[in-house]
């Protein structure tokens, strides 16, 4: 099993409401730049972290007052590891930020592909997990690309991928995956119907469990 974290296993997108609230006006002209496709994923990153000047504890300050998790994804994060699934976490966001949102007892047998943050001079500055200039896609190219990711992950299990997602950049991921999971009324599912691409809808993560495990009256109850 193979998720985005972002706005999929969070309720948040971190890096859009961290730029959102601890930006500028810098910030709102870069995310508009990103957005028009003026500037690449990686380089939008790196422009907004220098215009914040973020410290490392600030940052886990805010995310420990806006982020939540999904409630049914500890329920659906039990249901793998009862069955010896493995979880695989594939983000272009921020190990640090995942690692202290997710907690140790999360983190726990799952493998996670993620940027880096570095502390220069005692500021954030974002560290790409890839390094790949080349990108097929008008979104790129990403800190970290989520197509190396699943087929690095394809070549480690040797099994079917299946990829829970909302996105713009989980596009990539659903290209290489053998059965998406696209959040409904997001960039993914809406990127999904206009090119006629075949995905399984959900809301919440309690969904997912109803789908894959067990039947439910009110899956996100």
């Amino acid at each position: 099993m193979v998720a985005d974290f972002d706005g999929t296993i969070t309720l948040e997108d971190s890096n859009d409401l961290l730029f959102l609230t601890r930006g500028s006006g810098e910030n709102a002209k870069i995310e508009a730049d990103y957005c028009a496709g003026v500037l690449s994923g990686r380089e939008a990153n790196h422009r907004h972290f220098r215009a914040m000047g973020l410290r490392l504890q600030e940052y886990f300050e805010f995310l420990d007052a806006h982020i939540r998790i999904d409630p049914g994804f500890d329920a659906f994060l039990q249901h793998l590891r009862g069955r010896g699934l493995p979880l695989f976490i594939v983000s272009g966001g921020y190990r640090q930020g995942i690692q202290r949102i997710l907690g140790a007892e999360r983190m726990q047998d799952v493998q996670l592909f993620a940027n880096d943050l570095l502390e220069q001079n005692g500021y954030l500055v974002p560290s790409g997990a890839t390094n790949s200039t080349v990108c097929t896609e008008s979104i790129g190219p990403c800190g970290n690309c989520k197509k190396v990711c699943i087929e690095t992950i394809r070549r480690q299990t040797n099994k079917k991928i299946l990829f829970i997602g909302d996105g713009l950049t989980d596009r990539c991921a659903a290209q290489k995956a053998d059965i998406l999971f696209a959040k409904e009324a997001c960039a993914l599912a809406e990127y999904c119907r206009i090119h006629d691409f075949p995905y399984v809808p959900y809301t919440c993560f309690a969904d997912l469990t109803s789908y894959l495990w067990e039947p439910a009256e009110n899956p996100c109850d």
